[in-house]
């Protein structure tokens, strides 16, 4: 038996303190959600990271993750410029790799955050404000 070129995709609903996850390399969908403080960042990002890892091996020819955060502390900074990195070497391989940092009009703040990472983080991020409801 073949073992699987993709890893087993990761959809964590989103919880009061946990921001929502999809990593599905065959749907090709990869979104942060919602809010990040979480009581055990380890428990939460490690699986998150040795999944990226693991996606890089065999990554898709583009790959696009969307980052719609309403809030993250710094223990969730910390992960998301850690998981930054691995798509970093991605894109070092040839393959194209771009952020979509998606904020509200009003909330300057996390846009502002989304522009810290790009000045640490050597990938396209495109940004994006959230359509009025």
């Amino acid at each position: 038996m073949t073992p699987a070129l993709h890893p087993d995709p990761i959809y964590h609903k989103p919880a009061e303190d946990e921001p929502g996850m999809i990593l599905d390399q065959n749907r090709e969908l990869f979104e942060f959600s919602g809010r990040s403080m979480p009581e055990d960042p380890a428990s939460l990002f490690i699986p998150v990271l040795e999944w990226v890892k693991e996606y890089a091996r065999y990554p898709n020819d583009v790959t696009e993750v969307h980052f719609r955060m309403e809030y993250y502390n710094s223990a969730s900074a910390r992960f998301f410029t850690e998981f930054l990195q691995e798509l970093e070497g991605i894109r070092h391989t040839g393959h194209e790799v771009r952020i979509c940092w998606w904020y509200d009009r009003d909330d300057q703040a996390m846009q502002e955050r989304g522009e810290e990472l790009q000045s640490v983080i050597d990938l396209t991020f495109e940004f994006r404000e959230n359509p009025m409801e």
